[in-house]
């Protein structure tokens, strides 16, 4: 058997065949960050599931009650919920990839390993979180379907597994830009800490697309979220502002932010262990 040793190209791209070789770490790592996420807490997932309650009953308080912000004719908690399911996974998905080479610059000093299957591996354990505040949704949806409220799936329903993929993407993406310009300006950690509560109110999150004239859609369309709430609400609750032209540039910019972000990560990781 013959090991050839070539060097490594001047474009920094990804070694995909390489890191198939690995897909096992990438498995064993998943597992590592759910297990470690619950572990010596009280009530473990149920955390999931407290932390989207409390900001929906923020927002009804705040937005539905005193400001008197319409949610388009379904029941505030449903309409929270629904974008909230999408912005929870971001946040987390985001604090958990922005850190990951100052973070673990020890482990990458002593064992070779592609080092992008640690953001990746962020984004995908974030999935079961996801999935818990999916099942408190619907819990929620049942209940008040059952009190006789209109809202009701539509064929929409069905973009759900590509918006949910879109919305990984973009958190991958999105963390490799943070983690790389982290290494070379320790403080834009705290920056982006600043911008990610401007990123959250710039998402028809807490506010309806329809609430705001329609000379600002096209604005807020450039933000990838915005087609991703609302798309997942015109198919969950039947009701939202969704235009395949809208989201195809979503998926354009989301495509361009992911690709930009494993050409920047895949630069830095190779010089970052003699600057961290």
């Amino acid at each position: 058997m013959q090991t050839r040793i070539k060097p490594q190209s001047s474009l920094p791209w990804v070694d995909w065949k390489l890191v198939y070789q690995y897909r096992d770490l990438l498995g064993l790592w998943v597992k590592r960050d759910i297990a470690s996420k619950y572990r010596q807490t009280f009530l473990g997932p149920l955390w999931f599931v407290f932390h989207p309650l409390v900001t929906a009953t923020v927002f009804v308080l705040i937005f539905a009650r005193g400001l008197q912000i319409e949610t388009e004719g379904v029941p505030p908690v449903l309409f929270y919920l629904t974008g909230l399911l999408i912005w929870n996974y971001v946040s987390q998905a985001l604090n958990s990839t922005s850190m990951t080479l100052v973070s673990h610059s020890g482990l990458f000093k002593k064992v070779f390993f592609p080092r992008v299957i640690l953001p990746f591996s962020y984004c995908v354990s974030s999935l079961v979180s996801l999935g818990i505040q999916l099942g408190v949704l619907s819990c929620f949806y049942l209940v008040f379907v059952g009190w006789g409220s209109p809202v009701r799936p539509t064929e929409w329903v069905l973009l759900f597994p590509f918006l949910i993929a879109q919305t990984l993407l973009l958190s991958f993406g999105l963390g490799l830009w943070i983690a790389a310009l982290t290494v070379r300006f320790r403080d834009f950690h705290h920056v982006w800490a600043l911008i990610s509560p401007l990123w959250l109110y710039a998402t028809p999150i807490s506010y309806p697309l329809s609430a705001l004239p329609e000379s600002w859609h096209w604005a807020l369309e450039l933000n990838p979220l915005t087609s991703v709430v609302e798309g997942l609400r015109l198919g969950v609750l039947g009701t939202g502002t969704f235009h395949f032209g809208a989201w195809a540039g979503s998926v354009c910019i989301t495509l361009g932010i992911a690709l930009t972000g494993l050409l920047i990560f895949q630069k830095v990781e190779r010089s970052c262990v003699d600057s961290l």
